[in-house]
């Protein structure tokens, strides 16, 4: 990246986390630089996972998700990106905005974001901020600077496997910038292993078989993961299978046996034509098929 494209995203950032705070100020809530915010616990929605964290994930601070394999980044995206939607919800501040920082070596197995499936985490993608910088210690510099926002609900910061340059040293000081400014901040980690960090909690994302849709029968249902909580620092470890529910925008808990599984947790229908038919089932499909048989044309001469 030239040094005039630095300079420009480097603006671009900077007035981005400017305006945030102005956003948190006029909602008569704003942070002094030298003072610690305090924020309420971030429940997830899921009663057993809420209760074990006693009331929830800590905001402002440093927590990590991480994929072990690359296949799982999808499902481990997903839960940053509910954790992103649910501080956005409710009473903090006025806090708005999500800025994502990726480290370019991200982008060529995990891919991008795709923008419109934003809206089923509550992510209005006019308040999402990505910050694609060429290497990583830019891609820190930037993550730095969006956990000191104090009008910013959540930073996402994905990195890919274990680099050197992003050690204990450089997460702890993420983790201050974080509790200063009251910003849920993320390490979403992409095939990396376990390492000691400043983080308050690391969890292991697992991708699950999804559920069935609650409409259409034999449809695919809700994002089903297998949540291990690896580290605690304020308690114990534990594990759970999760789902999101887009409609309410929260995780839930999740059938062992997702063919046992709706969204809603509601009961089954009272009738029959409360659910769409699934493809193969329609009543307008046609009759089977009965023995094929083998016309061949006769190309002899004709008498």
């Amino acid at each position: 990246m030239s040094l005039s494209r630095l300079q420009t995203a480097t603006d671009i950032l900077k007035a981005r986390t400017r305006a945030y705070e102005a956003q948190a100020y006029q909602a008569h809530r704003g942070i002094g630089l030298g003072d610690t915010a305090v924020s309420p616990p971030l429940s997830l929605g899921a009663s057993a996972v809420d209760r074990h964290l006693e009331g929830g994930l800590a905001c402002g601070g440093l927590h990590e998700v991480r994929a072990a394999l690359a296949r799982d980044i999808g499902s481990a995206t997903g839960f940053a990106l509910g954790l992103a939607g649910r501080a956005m919800q409710g009473d903090r501040g006025g806090r708005r905005g999500v800025v994502w920082v990726s480290d370019p070596g991200t982008r060529v197995d995990g891919g991008g974001l795709f923008p419109a499936g934003l809206a089923q985490y509550g992510l209005d993608p006019s308040c999402l901020t990505i910050v694609e910088p060429g290497d990583l210690q830019g891609a820190m510099w930037a993550a730095d600077e969006a956990a000191g926002c104090a009008g910013l609900a959540a930073l996402i910061f994905q990195i890919k496997g274990n680099p050197a340059r992003f050690d204990i040293t450089a997460t702890r000081r993420l983790m201050l910038r974080a509790r200063q400014s009251g910003v849920l901040a993320l390490i979403l980690r992409q095939s990396g292993e376990e390492e000691a960090s400043a983080a308050a909690t690391r969890w292991r994302v697992n991708t699950e078989m999804s559920g069935t849709d609650e409409i259409l029968e034999r449809g695919v249902g809700a994002m089903r993961l297998s949540l291990t909580l690896e580290r605690n620092r304020a308690g114990r470890t534990g594990q759970w299978l999760l789902a999101w529910n887009p409609k309410v925008r929260s995780f839930t808990h999740a059938a062992p046996n997702p063919a046992h599984e709706r969204v809603s947790g509601a009961n089954p229908p009272a009738h029959s034509l409360d659910r769409l038919p699934a493809a193969a089932n329609r009543q307008d499909s046609p009759v089977k098929m009965g023995q094929v048989l083998d016309h061949r044309r006769d190309f002899g001469r004709a008498s």
